[in-house]
């Protein structure tokens, strides 16, 4: 009978497996599994008889006779050991024919410990389980605990970043609303003529302030734009409208944000186009002027429209290539964005100016 060594579920399997042949039921080779169960060697156990290796074997030769010669599978139960405990084993044999001819016998030994070594054995894993789960549980609770304690201790130094930052920029805020009085009372104390650098200047400063001032009471890192458009029209409208002056100053925006780095240039970009409509597009003292913002596209979209004289195109490239103009394309460039200029509607003109929701760092 050919050996059941070269099939690799007989070496490797965990299951204690023996082969017999012939009548007498002599060993032919066995796995490392059953050389374990019965503590020999391989070459302690092959070419001896099965029966050797069982302590009470008169059941189970009688049926290792059965299948040899009826070739028809078996099985046979029975305590093959009582010191210490009891162990139950069973006995499956399977016949090994060679063409019609049977010529041994495969057994599997299952071993079956008793019903109290299988509770004990139960009751022990569902204590390890227990301790385990209790292990990881803790583990758990230690870690959880610990990322608790790190968002608590992120927010708490974010929350610490957004005061410093909300409180120097209200102090930057101050400072600059007073260099805006001091500007103020020299405006008073100069000649007309000579005052509109002064005035210039006063806006543009409080442009800046009213950008601080809402800085310094935002949670974030971006400035509400229709916000910020409504400080600067204010701005505009104490600096260079009279009291009795009927030009009116509108925002009429979206709820639309833009990032603190670019609000400067965003705020002064507005002032000076503000500026100019104010000077030059209302002659005749009257008219409207109108603040917009948008998102469209992707794209933020800012608006200065008024209702007053318009521009020529002359006038109008006379007006790009002006002092003023000059810091509208500077801060439009920083904006990273494009500035149009066309005729409004039923008179005036409109002054647009898109750029990018966010800019990317140029180099």
């Amino acid at each position: 009978m050919a050996s059941d060594r070269s099939a690799p579920w007989f070496e490797h399997t965990s299951t204690p497996t023996a082969t017999v042949e012939g009548a007498t039921h002599l060993v032919r080779d066995v796995n490392p599994a059953f050389c374990s169960l019965v503590g020999r060697r391989r070459d302690e156990i092959v070419g001896k008889p099965f029966c050797e290796l069982l302590p009470h074997s008169g059941e189970c030769l009688a049926s290792l006779d059965r299948v040899y010669h009826s070739g028809v599978f078996s099985n046979h139960a029975g305590e093959e050991r009582s010191d210490p405990t009891p162990v139950f084993s069973s006995y499956l044999m399977w016949p090994v024919r060679e063409g019609d001819r049977i010529v041994g016998v495969v057994i599997q030994v299952v071993e079956t410990p008793p019903l109290h070594q299988q509770t004990r054995a139960m009751n022990e894993a569902l204590l390890l389980g227990s301790i385990r789960q209790h292990e990881l549980a803790a583990a758990a609770a230690t870690a959880n605990l610990l990322l608790q304690a790190e968002i608590i201790q992120r927010a708490q130094a974010e929350q610490d970043a957004l005061m410093l930052t909300q409180e120097i920029s209200h102090r930057i805020k101050n400072n600059l609303q007073t260099f805006v009085a001091l500007i103020a009372h020299e405006i008073k104390r100069t000649p007309a003529e000579f005052a509109r650098g002064f005035t210039a200047m006063e806006t543009r400063i409080a442009a800046i302030a009213n950008l601080y001032d809402l800085i310094s009471s935002s949670a974030g890192q971006t400035v509400r734009v229709d916000a910020y458009l409504r400080k600067i029209a204010n701005g505009l409208a104490a600096s260079l409208l009279e009291p009795s002056s009927s030009v009116t100053i509108d925002v009429v925006a979206e709820e639309v944000e833009i990032d603190s780095h670019r609000a400067v240039s965003f705020g002064l970009m507005i002032n000076e186009l503000g500026t100019n409509a104010i000077k030059h597009a209302f002659p005749g003292g009257a008219g409207r002027l109108v603040f917009g913002a948008r998102q469209i596209d992707g794209q933020l979209e800012f608006t200065v429209a008024d209702n007053g004289v318009g521009m020529t195109p002359k006038a109008a490239a006379s007006d790009l290539g002006s002092h003023g103009s000059d810091y509208v394309a500077i801060f439009v460039r920083q904006l990273g964005g494009l500035i149009t200029v066309s005729p409004a509607i039923g008179g005036g003109t409109v002054v647009t100016v898109t750029a990018p929701v966010s800019l990317t760092a140029r180099t």
